[in-house]
This record gives structure tokens, sequence and C-alpha cells, in this order.
């Protein structure tokens, strides 16, 4: 069996109380059998990605997610018409029993994440850890007062590995809530630990209308994944290919 006939295979049971999450290895598909799910103008935007890594990336990840959708839609993956929120947040206007699909994807390195759910609205992040980056700039421009503190206080050979999970928790809300980084990265503060036990909510400096909660995600070597949800008590289901 072929790796896109496996996904095909895939057919999440979509429910508002479960959060479906597919891991998929990017090197292990190949782009030219996957080009055919895609619309004639996400095939353009991939033509315009001057990086091959980016491309692979883009026309992997997004055919991925088409399948999926179709495997609950029943629409042919091409026929499936996304629109964009303000920020650029991909959605679709499908209902599954008078209920609203949300789904996020992310993709670094060699990796690809898609969360797939209904009603309840999230975000996903996976980040490729950098040894080299300049994480104390980063986090002095970038993150909360509560977060810079909690990370200068870590021993520093801790550090980089905790920055990058801060980033990947902070990434995963601003796509769940849909307004990107105009948010305002340091208006809010993640978990910095390294396991979460339960969902955690998310702080913000304003209240805002619906809680936020970071779940634990998958352990990958080199890699730092988070996934934020609207729901605290939902089931995560993780798929790996």
């Amino acid at each position: 069996m072929s790796r896109i006939e496996q996904v095909l295979k895939e057919k999440p049971v979509l429910s508002a109380d479960k959060i479906h999450v597919f891991l998929y290895q990017i090197s292990l598909f190949n782009s030219k059998d996957l080009v055919e799910y895609l619309p004639e103008d996400e095939g353009h935007r991939a033509d315009r990605l001057r990086i091959e890594q980016k491309r692979e990336q883009f026309v992997i990840t997004r055919s991925l997610l088409r399948l999926l959708l179709s495997s609950n839609l029943g629409k042919e993956p091409r026929d499936i018409v996304f629109s964009y929120e303000k920020q650029g947040k991909p959605v679709v206007k499908d209902y599954i029993n008078r209920v609203p699909i949300e789904f996020n994807i992310s993709h670094s390195g060699d990796y690809a994440l898609i969360a797939m759910t209904l009603e309840n609205k999230v975000g996903v992040d996976i980040e490729e850890v950098n040894p080299d980056i300049d994480y104390k700039s980063l986090s002095n421009r970038f993150f909360s007062e509560k977060e810079r503190n909690d990370l200068i206080n870590l021993d520093e050979k801790q550090q980089c590995d905790a920055f990058y999970r801060i980033w990947a928790r902070k990434e995963s809300f601003i796509k769940a809530t849909g307004q990107g980084i105009s948010f305002g990265l340091d208006k809010f503060s993640v978990p910095i630990n390294e396991s979460i036990d339960d969902a955690r909510e998310i702080i913000t400096a304003e209240k805002l209308n619906d809680k936020w909660f970071c779940y634990e995600l998958m352990k990958l070597d080199n890699y730092k994944t988070a996934l934020t949800a609207t729901t605290k008590n939902s089931a995560i289901i993780i798929s790996s290919r």
C-alpha cells in the first residue's frame, strides 16, 4: 500500500470533544505524486516558491490536508474551497451535521502537523530546533515579561530548548485565534515547563471572550510541537506517518 493510499484510508471521525493530530514525515512523500490534489491556484502558488524545501513543504502539507478533509466532506480534494481570515488563516465553509470543521497546519524541516476537529478552534505548530539561534535577543523582543523571567531562571544549557518550547506554544496560540502576530507576542504567556500533564490555560494581558488552553503533543528529536484549543478536556488523538 502506498503512503497516499494510507492517507486515504485515514477517515477520522470528527467531533467537538476530540482533536485529531497527524504528524507526517515530508521526505517520505513525493510532491509530484501529490500536486494533482491541489487546485490550479495553489499549484501556481507552489510554483512561485523558489526555495525547493519550501515548495515541497507547501505541496505535500496542503495535499495531505485536502486528502484528510475530502474523506469527511465527501468531496474531491481539488474541489474543496479554502477562504482566508484577515491574517491568512485558511478555513472551509463546509459543515458536518451543521457544525463547522476547524483545522490548522504547520510544517518545519522534515515534518508537517495537521490538526482537525469540529467547532473547537485549534492552532498547531512545529519548530525545528536551531542551537545556533540568538534566542536571548528573540526572547527579549517577543516574549512576555513572565516568559523572559522563566527563561533566564533556567540553567543556561536548558534555555535554547525551552525557548523553542515557548515559541511553538506561542505560535500555536496566535494561529488558533486567527489573529497571527497582530495579537502581539508579548501580550500573553504560555507555560514553560517541559511536560504538561493537563491542558494549561494561556494567560493574556487583556481578557478575551474565549479561554485558550495549551496541550502537550508528541516528543520528537530536535523538534518542538504544540497545540492550542478553546476546550480544556478534549481528547488528543495522534497519528504519525
